[in-house]
């Protein structure tokens, strides 16, 4: 099961105490079904800077553990 956030264009945006942008939003939590599970503050300035985890490297990627000698 999957969800969604969905800020509303009509409410007004708040300072961010983190990066003090006012770009803090009062985002509802729907279902798939478009049921809302719930509501959750989202600066949509901090999450654009996030840096996102690299993911992890697989074992064809990642180097060899021994290497070859002459």
């Amino acid at each position: 099961m999957g969800a969604q956030l969905r800020i509303s264009r009509e409410d007004a945006a708040l300072p961010c105490e983190v990066c003090g942008f006012p770009t803090m939003h009062v985002a509802q939590v729907v279902a798939d079904d478009g049921t809302v599970l719930g509501r959750t503050l989202v600066c949509t300035t901090c999450q654009l800077t996030r840096q996102r985890p690299e993911p992890a490297a697989t074992e064809a990627e990642a180097p060899p553990d021994e290497v070859p000698t002459a």
